[in-house]
C-alpha cells in the first residue's frame, strides 16, 4: 500500500517488544555503589558501547536498568528510544522518543523526531507543539519549518503549510528535500500538477537523495502511474542497493501490482541490511504467504538468540502449520499461552489453524477471545469479521470490518469485504468503499475487482467495461479477472466473449469456485443442464468445503433437484454446523415444498447461531402464521423488534396481525408506520398501514395508501377490495362500489370473493 507522508523517520511496524527477561541477556556487572546517580550513569555508559557495538537488544537492557533508577532520565529515555528504533521496535521507540522529547525540551534533534513521529501516529496538532518548540530555540532551523508545514497539513490548514514551507525554501532554496515536503502538502491539497512539479524539482536538486526519489515514486505510485513509480524506485535502488526504505517501497510495490514472485530479492537485502530482526520476520512472512513454509522455519531458525520470543514462536509455528506439521504448530501456541493466557496473537493464530483444519465452532471462540482481549488489534477484528461472513451472520461481520477501519482507515482488505457485503444489498455503497479501496492501493489487483464486482451490482456496466479491460491489460495470466470478465459478458449476453474468457480462466485456475461457477452459468444459459452438472461435480470430486457445498446446494436447486441440493446442504452442516447460508438455503428450499416443521427447525437453529437475528426470528414468525399459530408468531415477531425496531417485515406483518385482531391498534398503527419508513414503494406495506387505518375507523386516511397499492399492483384484487371498503366507510358509495366489483372481475380466491360479494351486497343496501 502506498505511503502518501515521506517525512517520517521509520515506517510504522508491528509492536515488536524485546523483553529483557526473556532474551536472558545478562546484567552488566557494575561497579559496587550505593549512590543512584553514578550507577545510572554507569548503566547508560555501558549501554551507549553496546549500542556502538551494534548489539542493541544489550543495550536497550541498560539503558532500561538506568531509566528504572530514574524516571526522569531523558539522556537515557532517548537512547533507549534510538536502541528501540534501530530493533525495529518503533511502538516502543515511538513511546521513548516522547518522554525524552518531554524530558529534554532544549534538545532539537529529540524534539524533532518526537513531531515526526507523531505525524506519522496521525496526531498533527501534538507534532505542530513540538516544531513550534523548536523553532523558539532556532527560528530559521528549516527541519523545524518543514514539520511545522507538514504538521499544518494534517490539520488541513494548507495555507499556513504552504507558508511555513515556502518560508524553508527561502531559507535554502537548492535543498532539494524542501520541495519534497512542498509537494507533500500540495498532494494534499488535491494539486497534483505543482505536487509533480515540487517533487520533481526536488529530485532535480537531490538526484542522489534517498528520501526525493522514493517520494517521487510513492506519488507516482499513489496517483495510479505505476511504470513511473518502478521506475523511481528502480533509479533509487540503482544508486544504493542496500537501502532498506527503498528495498521495502519496491517490495511492497511488487506485491500491490499481483507480481508476489518478484519481491523476494528486495525482501532478502532487507533481512540483510537491517539491524534489528524486523526484515528477516517480513521475509518469513513472505516465505509462509508464497507457500514455501521450509524457507520460513530456516529463516526463523537463524535467529537463534530470539527462538524465545513470543513473535518468533507465533511465527515458527504459522510456518510449521503451513507446512503441515500441525503437532508441532500447536505445542509452539500452547507455550506460549501457558506463559501468558491473555495473549492475544496466541489466540488469533489457534482460531486461524482451526479454521483451516475445518474446526469451525472451536476457531471462532478462539477469535473472539483473541479480540476480546484486544479490541484494538486490527488483525483480530478482520479475522472475527470473515469468519462472520462465511456463517453467513453479514451484520456481524459489518460491524467488524468497520472496527478494523476504525482502528487503521487505510486497511484496504477491510474495504474490500465491506465492499463485497455492501454489493449485496446496497450497490452504490459498494462502489463508494470500492473506490476507497483503488484510491488507497491504486495499482491492486483486489482492489480492481471489487470495484468491477461493486459496478456491476450497481448496474453500471459501461464502467465495468472500462475497468475490466483495464485489469486485462494489467493482469493477463489472472483466472479471476479471466472469470469476472466472462460473468459481465454473461450480463450483457455476450455468449462468446463470455465463452473465450471462461475457457481462459479455467486453463488458469480449474478449482476457483467463482470460475467453476461461471462456467455453470454459461452452461444454464446455453441450455445445457448436463454439462452444468458435470462440471459441477467434476469439481465436487477434487475435494469439498462448506462453501463448495453450500454453491453445490444452490446449484442442484437452480437444476431442480432439491433432492441432491438437500444431500449437499446437509454435508455442508456438518463440516461447518456454525455457518448460517446453509441452514438458510435449506429451509427456503422447505418452505418452497411446504415442509413446514422442517423449515421451522432450519431456521431455529440458524437464529440461535446469530448474533442480532432479526431475519431468521420474522421468517420463523411467518412460518407460525402459516402454521396458524398466530400467538406463537406474535412471540417471534416481538423477539425481532427487540433486537431491532426498525425492522420492516416484521414490523409490518406484527401490525397486520394486531389490526385482523383488532388488538392495541396503537401500536398497530406505529409498526406499520415503521415499516412503511423502511420500505416506502411497496404495496403490500402500504396496504397494512391502510388496512390499519380502515380498522381505525380512518378511512379519509386510508385511502390514499389503498390508492397508491391498486396503482402499484393494478391486478392484485385484494388491494382494490380494501380501497372499496375503505371508500365506502367515507361515504363514497358509488366508486367504493366501482372498486369492489374491480376485485371480483380480477377472480380472486374463494375466501376473498366471499368477502368482496358480502361487501356488495351491504352497499346495495
Amino acid at each position: 500500500m502506498p505511503i502518501h507522508r515521506a517525512t517520517s523517520l521509520w515506517t510504522p511496524a508491528r509492536v515488536f517488544r524485546l523483553l529483557p527477561a526473556v532474551l536472558g541477556v545478562a546484567v552488566t556487572a557494575l561497579a559496587c555503589t550505593s549512590d543512584p546517580a553514578v550507577k545510572k550513569q554507569q548503566y547508560l555508559d555501558s549501554g551507549n558501547r553496546y549500542f556502538d557495538q551494534g548489539k542493541y537488544v544489550e543495550a536497550i537492557v541498560e539503558y532500561r536498568n538506568a531509566v528504572e533508577i530514574d524516571a526522569t532520565f531523558g539522556e537515557a529515555r532517548k537512547r533507549l528510544a534510538e536502541a528501540y528504533a534501530r530493533t525495529g521496535d518503533d511502538r516502543s521507540a515511538f513511546s521513548e522518543f516522547i518522554r525524552a522529547a518531554d524530558l529534554l525540551p532544549s534538545d532539537v534533534n529529540v524534539q524533532l523526531n518526537a513531531g515526526r513521529l507523531l505525524l506519522v501516529d496521525k496526531k498533527p496538532q501534538e507534532a505542530l507543539a513540538r516544531a513550534d518548540a523548536v523553532l523558539k530555540i532556532q527560528p530559521e532551523n528549516i527541519d523545524a519549518l518543514v514539520l511545522r508545514g507538514n504538521a499544518l497539513s494534517g490539520l488541513s490548514s494548507f495555507e499556513e503549510a504552504l507558508d511555513a514551507i515556502d518560508q524553508a525554501i527561502k531559507l535554502d532554496p537548492d535543498r532539494g528535500i524542501t520541495y519534497t515536503d512542498l509537494g507533500q502538502v500540495q498532494l494534499a491539497q488535491g494539486q497534483r500538477e505543482q505536487a509533480q512539479a515540487a517533487f520533481s524539482k526536488a529530485v532535480q536538486l537531490a538526484p542522489k537523495e534517498m528520501r526525493t526519489l522514493l517520494a517521487l515514486g510513492n506519488f507516482y505510485w499513489s496517483t495510479g502511474q505505476p511504470k513511473d513509480a518502478e521506475g523511481a524506485f528502480e533509479r533509487a535502488l540503482t544508486i544504493e542497493p542496500g537501502n532498506v526504505e527503498a528495498n521495502k517501497f519496491m517490495a511492497a510495490f511488487k506485491f500491490s501490482t499481483g507480481r508476489r514472485l518478484e519481491a523476494e530479492p528486495y525482501l532478502r537485502r532487507i533481512a540483510a541490511e537491517s539491524s534489528g530482526p524486523d526484515g528477516t520476520l517480513a521475509l518469513a512472512d513472505y516465505y509462509v504467504l508464497i507457500a514455501r513454509a521450509k524457507d520460513a522455519i530456516s529463516t526463523l531458525q537463524s535467529l537463534k538468540s530470539l527462538q524465545n520470543l513470543t513473535d518468533v514462536k507465533l511465527r515458527l509455528a504459522r510456518a510449521y502449520s503451513a507446512d503441515g506439521d500441525r503437532t508441532k504448530a500447536y505445542e509452539l501456541v500452547d507455550q506460549v499461552l501457558s506463559g501468558n493466557g491473555k495473549d492475544a496473537g496466541a489466540h488469533l493464530l489457534k482460531g486461524q489453524m482451526l479454521w483451516q483444519e475445518g474446526r469451525r465452532e472451536e476457531a471462532f471462540l478462539a477469535i473472539q477471545t483473541a479480540t476480546s482481549i484486544a479490541p484494538l488489534s486490527a488483525e483480530a477484528q478482520f479475522e472475527l469479521g470473515r469468519v462472520y461472513a462465511s456463517r453467513g451472520d453479514r451484520q456481524a461481520a459489518q460491524t467488524a470490518f468497520t472496527e478494523v477501519l476504525r482502528i487503521n482507515p487505510r486497511a484496504t482488505v477491510a474495504q474490500l469485504q465491506l465492499a463485497m457485503l455492501q454489493s449485496q444489498t446496497r450497490p452504490n455503497e459498494s462502489v463508494r468503499i470500492a473506490e476507497d479501496a483503488s484510491r488507497n492501493d491504486p495499482g491492486s489487483l483486489l482492489t480492481g475487482l471489487a470495484l468491477v464486482r461493486s459496478l456491476i451490482s450497481a448496474r453500471d456496466f459501461e464502467r465495468a467495461e472500462r475497468e475490466i479491460a483495464r485489469l486485462r491489460a494489467d493482469y493477463p495470466d489472472s483466472a479471476s479477472v479471466h472469470a469476472q470478465d466472462a460473468s459481465l459478458a454473461l450480463l450483457k449476453r455476450d455468449i462468446p466473449r463470455a465463452r473465450t474468457a471462461i475457457d481462459r480462466a479455467l486453463m488458469l485456475d480449474s478449482s476457483s469456485i467463482e470460475t467453476v461457477g461461471v462456467a455453470i452459468t454459461l452452461e444454464i444459459m446455453q441450455n445445457n443442464p448436463a454439462g452444468a452438472r458435470a462440471r459441477l461435480e467434476a469439481r465436487l470430486s477434487q475435494g469439498t468445503t462448506p462453501e463448495l457445498l453450500l454453491f453445490a446446494g444452490r446449484t442442484y436447486l437452480t437444476l431442480r433437484d432439491p433432492a441432491a441440493a438437500e444431500k449437499v446442504l446437509r454435508q455442508a452442516i456438518e463440516q461447518d454446523p456454525s455457518g448460517q447460508d446453509a441452514y438458510a438455503v435449506l429451509g427456503s428450499m422447505y418452505l418452497t415444498q411446504n415442509r413446514i416443521e422442517e423449515a421451522l427447525r432450519e431456521y431455529e437453529a440458524l437464529a440461535g447461531k446469530q448474533v442480532n437475528p432479526v431475519g431468521p426470528l420474522t421468517i420463523i414468525g411467518m412460518l407460525l402464521e402459516r402454521q396458524g399459530n398466530v400467538d406463537a408468531a406474535i412471540k417471534r415477531y416481538d423477539d425481532a423488534l427487540a433486537l431491532d425496531s426498525r425492522a420492516g417485515v416484521a414490523s409490518n406483518n406484527l401490525a397486520w396481525i394486531l389490526a385482523e385482531r383488532g388488538q392495541d391498534l396503537d401500536r398497530a398503527l406505529q409498526l406499520a408506520q415503521t415499516a412503511v419508513a423502511a420500505a416506502p414503494d411497496k404495496p403490500e406495506v402500504l396496504d397494512t398501514l391502510g388496512w390499519v387505518y380502515y380498522k381505525r375507523n380512518q378511512a379519509a386516511q386510508a385511502i390514499p395508501y389503498f390508492q397508491q397499492c391498486a396503482q402499484k399492483s393494478p391486478n392484485v384484487a385484494e388491494y382494490h377490495y380494501h380501497l372499496g371498503l375503505a371508500l365506502l366507510q367515507n361515504g363514497d358509495k358509488q366508486n367504493g362500489r366501482a372498486s369492489l366489483q374491480r376485485a371480483l372481475d380480477l377472480k380472486p380466491n374463494a375466501s376473498v370473493a366471499a368477502a368482496v360479494r358480502r361487501a356488495l351486497e351491504t352497499a346495495g343496501n
